[in-house]
């Protein structure tokens, strides 16, 4: 199965970039199956990306952003998933733990359809068209009768270990697409502010997107960031050693994960596992209006993350 995948690894020089290649690796992928996509803007970034999947002649083209730290068997799984799909499946996506969100959202991963690369490679947003490039480009592909599928199986954790700039960054970001989110972005970091410094950073670049009228892209050289970083006052870590974290460590802090109550008064959403337990959550419908607990959306969480 690995045989006929390619990897792309998209980086912006994040903590884990190194952390996320040895993952991989040691999942039984071999080195000259993995690149590493530094282009920046990120329209860019995708650009390349495509083009290493369709040089490749591998059937499947497997994304995986630089700040994700995969479990294992994850990329074995997903492959297993995407095999089911039909032909005019252009790109399948699992969950993730996220950091930040408190709880599982989609991302992580996005494996694609290799030979449908040179039409996806042709539905990629102009620069500062969209905020979210890579979702209009799947939306631009949906308008063609090519559709995502959604995989009911968290790959991996996202955003944790992350350099205090990218930190900045993501949660200033996160004040512009999440606006509707910023209740329990701000109570889950204050909440755990005591235990983890980075929720510091987070909720001081979130305070600061709220009050900014710039315009933003997925940019990570776009001047706003690193200026405003670098006033923040706030001093970057050190890096990375890839050493620290195994698949092992990021399994066991998967199985140990614990979300906030609040976190299931925002999720399951459009971000969320709603597409995987459609039916599930038409149950906790019926069951909250009847009892008035969160028991069964916490059973259906406890599901997806084994």
């Amino acid at each position: 199965m690995f045989l006929d995948t390619t990897v792309v690894i998209r980086s912006i020089g994040e903590r884990t970039e190194q952390v996320c290649k040895k993952l991989i690796l040691d999942q039984g992928i071999s080195k000259n199956q993995v690149h590493l996509v530094r282009e920046i803007p990120f329209s860019q970034a995708l650009y390349k990306s495509y083009e290493i999947g369709i040089d490749s002649g591998c059937k499947w083209t497997l994304c995986v952003d630089a700040d994700v730290q995969l479990r294992p068997g994850s990329i074995s799984e997903i492959l297993r998933l995407a095999e089911k799909q039909n032909d005019s499946i252009c790109e399948i996506q699992g969950f993730m733990m996220d950091k930040y969100f408190g709880g599982i959202r989609k991302g992580g991963i996005h494996l694609y359809r290799s030979s449908l690369l040179p039409l996806v490679k042709e539905q990629i947003p102009n620069e500062g068209d969209d905020i979210r490039p890579e979702t209009q480009t799947l939306c631009n592909m949906k308008k063609l009768g090519y559709n995502r599928a959604v995989v009911s199986y968290v790959v991996g954790i996202h955003d944790d270990e992350q350099f205090n700039k990218d930190i900045y960054r993501k949660a200033f970001v996160h004040g512009v697409k999440h606006m509707n989110r910023l209740p329990l972005f701000v109570t889950l970091w204050k909440e755990r502010l005591s235990e983890d410094s980075d929720f510091e950073v987070a909720l001081f670049a979130l305070s600061e997107s709220i009050k900014s009228t710039d315009q933003l892209y997925i940019n990570a050289e776009q001047e706003i960031y690193s200026s405003m970083f670098e006033k923040s006052g706030f001093k970057e870590k050190n890096p990375l050693r890839p050493k620290d974290i195994s698949l092992e460590s990021v399994e066991k802090k998967i199985q140990h994960w614990k979300s906030p109550d609040l976190y299931f008064s925002y999720f399951p959403t459009r971000d969320g596992y709603d597409s995987a337990f459609s039916g599930l959550l038409k149950k906790v419908s019926r069951f909250n209006k009847r009892y008035g607990t969160k028991k069964l959306i916490k059973i259906g969480f406890n599901k997806i993350t084994k």
